[in-house]
């Protein structure tokens, strides 16, 4: 698979003749002392300076672009790295780190006389930790070789880019991989959960999420994607995933490409979540078919659609005969089940062996990758099949349907001019008809060096220019990855619109995305502080709408004093559902809605998003965003980060910055949308969020055991939805000792199994709660723990749950509750002391839980600087937090 490129297909061999445009620039080589340098490091036999060595740097698996480099340094750790970059730093020699070389943009090329440092030799798995179900890896580390260690143990690494055999751990969080399975499991950013990376002046920083402590803006999310540009990164920690109990895979056999699409969205509709939805159109079927990959698929079929379904084993035949159903309502000819992995590796071979047989027939191949909602599949499929014929082109389609990430194939022949030009001309009109029907221009693959033209055409002149402040804040020498991403020249800005300020004697609620900008323009000329409000409705909420208190274990949001004129911006008027489409699984509101007003306007559609935060359904989406809530049910989705799509940021300039869009699959430039996740208002007012959606559960069973069987109940690894230790809530948790309790949600035959599975494990339960019972327990301890007037975050690691837990009981006693993800580790705590001496007894705790919890908190770089960027006059109340500045 490539990003928007042409890759010559290797079954033929080179000829002369015109050429697309390939660039191969002079080199200047490397000055004698710097080559001594370089070499006492890392030795001389791993530093390559050879011209026809340095051959297999010049491209990488987009051939398109050839930029040989002044060198490659092959570092075989951190601090090697570390070095080599202080010395290319100080000599003002720009560089590019590289992993295996299988990228599709031209991201690892280096230019202007670049090196490249290479992490071939950091191939070590570091730490595996089953169970935690963490793993710590090298950048070098390949893909697959991951799982092939964590299968042992019952786990695996979720994202599985088709290059996974070949593709490193490095790589995949420079460009935030995807993959055939990312529909149902995900991006590498769900599973990235702490970075080690050398800063583009040698610095060596740690970079955790809210697992290990940190409180802040997400900064593992702002480097996972950032294509290389903001650094080396030396040490990932990952989340794995236990092995899915069972397994289906079908293969329907469509006569256009256009059913194909269409029974998708049917699939879907039926509140199905396939591991995988993949297409492959009738040019790809008979290039597969003549090759040697064949894989049996009938050559006179317009499109086959591959999908796969895993999870609890007895629910599996029901979701196929689903599946099965919405193919034939589709228009399907034919629906083929797997009976084995003999024949599941079978109906696959047509997927994954597509691109290696497209070399047989044609030399050329110009592969694009967009991706656009899914509803607009087929429309906008028709669309390209045209653009095909029209250009007198064929055109073969193989992409993952499931989130409307397409890659259409151009196969040509680059020494036919003519041809060339037609190629080029439908290239450019595909990327037009995706980016109109609301897409976007990489989903997957990167911009690097390939789609900067396009970046204009999808981002505005704010987010461009927000984009470049970061990487200047992160590189100011432009040393790190240079020409990547960003176009050479950014658009003008268009001049802010300040307008009257209101009253400043108390909350002042914009009406619009437009009024929140003009104020904060109007405050920022003023020199008048801004403090952020959120729009939370409940009286017990922050003031800056964190939902967090302070303590010494989350030091929590410390705005600075105030003058008694101030702005207070809340969220009260930005209120209700933008745009809800059912069909592509997506929503877009106002940042001041509750979670409870969104949760009642989705079910009529059997839809919800899987959020529980402290506060429960009073907490508005702005709040849970600025402050990076979670709750139990993050232990089977995930965190609201992973199912962000975008927001829409007023930044403490009065800017408007639109980051994200409202497709399931987006990597196009930085991930400045995720870095806000958790910046508690110190990057501005968030007015405005698109969300992924889910299907609501037909079965929601809770079941409670006793408190000494949690970590037993989460070493089956069954899918729960959510797995706790509560004590101090509702009922049967009011006891300081408290419960375990298990959420599942599912089919009745799933979630059936899943009950038989844990209680094989822990026994029989003390109490079942099924349907409204089961949300309402769960929203009840939810909304105590949200009007708690103090409440914490604790780091903690799973396994040491029953210390924790133990070391929780104190502060139960003192009327206060607490909750400990058995799975993901994290404990909550919350209480609304009695009088001060309780307060200050259940402060005097802190320190014991937090010693107890097994983690160390890393707070590593600063986010300070990055902040400023987007409040350069200090306006923002929120960014005045220990530690920041």
């Amino acid at each position: 698979k490539g990003a928007s490129g042409i890759v010559r297909c290797a079954a033929h061999s080179p000829r002369t003749g015109p050429s697309v445009s390939i660039t191969r620039t002079s080199v200047e080589p490397l000055a004698p002392s710097l080559e001594r340098s370089l070499a006492g490091v890392v030795g001389a036999r791993h530093l390559i300076t050879d011209p026809d060595r340095l051959l297999v740097y010049e491209s990488d698996g987009l051939t398109q672009y050839r930029h040989r480099p002044a060198a490659v340094v092959l570092p075989g750790d951190a601090g090697e790295v570390a070095r080599v970059v202080r010395i290319l730093h100080d000599a003002g020699r720009p560089y590019v780190p590289r992993g295996a070389g299988t990228g599709l943009s031209g991201g690892a090329l280096a230019l202007e006389n670049g090196v490249v440092i290479g992490t071939a030799r950091m191939n070590r798995i570091l730490h595996l930790d089953p169970a935690n179900r963490r793993a710590v890896v090298e950048p070098g580390v390949v893909n697959a070789s991951l799982t092939r260690a964590t299968l042992p143990h019952g786990l695996i690494y979720a994202p599985d880019p088709s290059s996974q055999s070949a593709c490193t751990l490095g790589g995949n969080v420079a460009e935030n991989s995807g993959g055939p399975h990312c529909l149902k499991y995900g991006v590498t950013s769900r599973y990235v959960t702490a970075l080690q990376v050398v800063l583009p002046d040698g610095e060596v920083v740690e970079l955790t999420d809210e697992d290990r402590g940190w409180t802040g803006p997400d900064r593992v999310g702002l480097f996972v994607g950032s294509e290389g540009c903001f650094g080396i990164v030396t040490r990932i920690e990952v989340a794995l995933v236990p092995v899915a109990g069972g397994v289906r895979t079908l293969l329907g056999i469509f006569d256009t490409l256009e059913a194909a699409g269409h029974a998708v969205t049917a699939i879907m509709d039926r509140g199905l979540v396939p591991a995988a939805l993949e297409i492959v159109d009738q040019e790809t079927i008979r290039a597969v078919e003549a090759s040697i990959f064949r894989a049996g698929y009938p050559t006179s079929a317009g499109a086959a659609l591959v999908v796969e379904l895993d999870g609890v084993e007895e629910g599996l035949d029901r979701e196929v005969a689903l599946v099965e159903e919405a193919c034939r309502a589709s228009g399907a000819d034919e629906v083929r089940i797997a009976h084995s992995d003999e024949e599941r590796t079978a109906l696959w071979a047509g997927r994954k062996k597509a691109f290696g047989a497209m070399g047989r027939i044609a030399p050329d191949l110009l592969v694009q990758d967009a991706t656009v909602p899914r509803s607009r599949l087929p429309e906008v499929l028709a669309k390209i099949g045209e653009i095909g014929r029209r250009h007198r082109l064929r055109v073969a389609n193989v992409f993952h349907a499931g989130d409307g990430n397409l890659h259409p194939n151009l196969l040509f022949d680059r020494n036919d001019p003519d041809e060339l030009a037609r190629v080029e001309a439908a290239s450019q009109e595909i990327m037009d008809v995706c980016i109109a029907a609301g897409g976007t221009i990489t989903g997957e693959h990167g911009v690097g060096l390939d789609k900067r033209k396009h970046m204009e055409r999808v981002l505005s002149p704010e987010v461009l220019h927000a984009m470049a402040g970061v990487r200047r804040v992160l590189d100011p020498e432009g040393l790190c990855n240079p020409g990547k991403v960003l176009p050479d020249r950014l658009p003008e800005l268009p001049p802010l619109s300040t307008g009257t300020l209101p009253p400043l004697d108390g909350p002042a609620a914009p009406a619009s995305t437009a009024e929140a900008a003009e104020w904060m323009a109007g405050a920022r000329e003023a020199g008048v502080p801004v403090r952020i409000g959120g729009g939370a409705r409940r009286s017990t909420a922050s003031e800056n709408g964190s939902g967090d208190a302070t303590g010494p274990t989350d030091p929590g949001p410390r705005p600075r004093e105030l003058p008694e004129r101030h702005l207070h911006l809340v969220t009260h008027r930005l209120v209700g559902i933008v745009e809800h489409s059912p069909a592509d699984l997506t929503v877009s509101l106002r940042a001041g809605t509750t979670l409870g007003e969104l949760q009642a306007a989705l079910r009529p559609s059997g839809q919800w998003f899987p959020l529980d935060p402290p506060g429960g359904e009073e907490t508005t989406l702005g709040e849970a965003m600025a402050a990076a809530h979670t709750g139990p049910l993050r232990t089977g989705y995930g965190r609201l980060r992973d199912h962000l799509l975008g927001a829409t940021l007023v930044t403490g300039e009065g800017r408007v910055l639109e980051l994200g869009g409202r497709v399931v699959k987006n990597v196009a430039g930085f991930d400045l949308l995720r870095f806000a996740v958790g910046s508690r208002g110190a990057m501005g007012l968030v007015t405005r969020l698109t969300l992924r959606l889910f299907p609501r559960p037909i079965v929601d069973r809770t079941l409670f055991w006793e408190p000494s069987v949690g970590r037993t109940l989460a070493a089956t690894g069954a899918p729960v939805a959510a797995l706790e230790w509560h004590a101090g809530g509702p009922e049967p948790a009011h006891t300081p000792e408290g419960v375990t309790a298990a959420r599942l949600h599912g089919s009745e035959a799933s979630v059936a199994a899943m009950a038989r599975t844990l209680e094989a494990a822990g026994g029989t339960p003390l109490a079942t709660l099924e349907g409204a019972a089961s949300e309402a327990w769960w929203e009840a301890r939810a909304r105590a723990e949200g009007r708690g007037a103090l409440r914490l975050r604790v780091p903690t690691v799973p396994d040491r749950a029953l210390a924790v837990t133990g070391a929780a009981t104190p502060w139960v006693r003192e009327g206060g509750s607490a909750s400990l993800h058995l799975v993901d580790g994290g404990l909550r705590l919350a209480l609304d002391p009695r009088d001060s001496e309780s307060g200050d007894r259940a402060r005097a705790l802190l320190p014991g839980l937090h010693d107890t919890g097994g983690v160390e908190r890393i707070d590593g770089m600063n986010p300070g600087p990055l902040l400023h960027h987007f409040d350069s006059a200090g306006i923002l109340a929120g960014r005045w937090r220990e530690g920041w500045l």
